[in-house]
């Protein structure tokens, strides 16, 4: 078995500080917005008396996902017993407690009370999965950090310890968060036992498609070693998980289909013709699903690096469309207040809402992403999380080659390691 040796980036040219400057001014650009928001009100944003989880909570779900399919994709060494992926190990722990994070900046940046910070932590509901989330988030983070913090001591037996821990942690938190709409019986679309489940199977899915991501530029861009056969053996993992995902999430609108109770929400994302029917077939099934599906399924496409990466965004994508799905349509349909009825009220109480970010929201998207880029490269400079170089320890012959062409350039194919790198 290969031995990582770990070290900084060095950090030190024109791109990485331009980069870095770059991403700082979007995230005083958020600080600057959720002051506005703040001190103005909510009247600033698309959002209403009705739809009131609007798309930072899209982005809140998404960073939960990636958080926890990121620690996940971490315990593959660990729980599973898969050494190669050592590689992976620390800058996947380091980005499941960096998307945590974004998660919870963006979620308090979009608060109209956000000095009531603590208060679910010393008035608890044992009934309310917002209440005991917030519990739950605090502990998983506090076990990432002391996972990362025992990668860094190199201590073998609590890295063993606390990646088995931060694993459990990772699919609670992931099936809290599903739990959060799931149980929601008020509203046709978000009840539904099968949710935490479909939550916890997309941020595997995605959180390997990120980790493919973010390896693949991180070793080109500090000029580091990198096998090529990681993202062969992670693209199989990947299209496994996909394949139920599109299992899940369609089991899941069938069932709801052909309740008569939920009918009319499911046609209305399904059949509606307005845009949440472009995000289910287009985003979520045709980009996030099919395609990616088709590209690891095909032999002249799945062992080249270029149309991995492309089905692992593809495929993020679509797992936004999916967090879409799940979050705002559900605000968005009008509930029925007095069945058999007409109802006609001044308070839009009847009707469907039209919901877009305006602007000032827009500023803050933008910017917790900005957020997470920056505090990543951060993270690089700072902290050894990166490996000089990363060997695959199994055989060559028992993994399929990876194709090559000039366009498509492979991580493989970078010659020597990063010159002034610190040990």
């Amino acid at each position: 078995m290969a031995n990582y040796y770990f070290s900084r980036i060095d950090g030190k040219s024109a791109g990485f500080w331009t980069a870095s400057a770059i991403l700082a001014g979007l995230v005083l650009g958020w600080l600057v917005a959720t002051l506005i928001r703040f001190t103005n009100g909510f009247y600033l944003t698309g959002q209403s008396t009705s739809v009131t989880w609007g798309g930072a909570k899209v982005i809140f779900v998404l960073f939960v996902g990636l958080s926890a399919g990121s620690l996940m994709i971490s315990g593959l060494a660990v729980i599973f017993k898969q050494k190669e992926y050592k590689v992976l190990s620390r800058v996947a722990a380091f980005n499941s407690v960096l998307f945590m994070v974004g998660a919870l900046s963006i979620l308090i940046s979009d608060w109209g009370r956000p000095d009531r910070l603590f208060l679910p932590f010393y008035m608890i509901n044992p009934r309310s999965m917002l209440s005991l989330n917030a519990f739950i988030y605090m502990s998983y983070m506090a076990i990432g950090v002391l996972y990362l913090w025992a990668q860094f001591k190199e201590n073998e037996r609590w890295t063993n310890v606390m990646g088995t821990m931060a694993v459990i942690a990772a699919v609670f938190v992931h099936s809290g968060t599903g739990f959060i709409f799931g149980i929601i019986n008020g509203r046709d679309l978000y009840f539904s036992s099968i949710t935490p489940l479909a939550f916890v199977v997309a941020a595997l899915s995605s959180g390997t498609a990120l980790a493919m991501i973010m390896l693949y530029f991180t070793f080109k861009y500090t000029k580091r070693y990198l096998d090529t056969r990681f993202f062969l053996q992670l693209s199989k993992i990947m299209l496994g998980l996909m394949i139920f995902v599109f299992y899940l999430v369609t089991i899941e609108h069938l069932t709801h289909l052909y309740d008569p109770e939920f009918q009319h929400g499911e046609t209305f994302i399904m059949f509606g013709g307005n845009m949440f029917t472009f995000i289910f077939w287009v985003q979520l099934y045709l980009v996030g699903l099919f395609i990616p599906i088709f590209i690891l399924f095909n032999p002249s496409t799945r062992n080249r690096i270029g149309w991995i990466l492309a089905a692992s965004a593809m495929h993020i994508f679509g797992v936004l469309g999916e967090r879409m799905i799940f979050v705002l349509p559900g605000q968005v349909l009008a509930q029925p207040i007095m069945p058999g009825y007409e109802l006609s009220s001044g308070f839009q109480d009847g009707l469907n809402i039209f919901y877009i970010p305006r602007l000032i929201e827009w500023i803050q998207f933008v910017g917790i992403f900005a957020l997470v880029g920056l505090v990543y490269l951060m993270g690089l400079k700072l902290l050894p999380l990166m490996p000089r170089e990363g060997i695959f320890v199994k055989p060559v012959h028992a993994e399929e080659p990876v194709e090559e062409t000039e366009e498509e350039e492979s991580v493989g194919a970078v010659e020597g390691l990063a010159e002034g790198a610190q040990a």
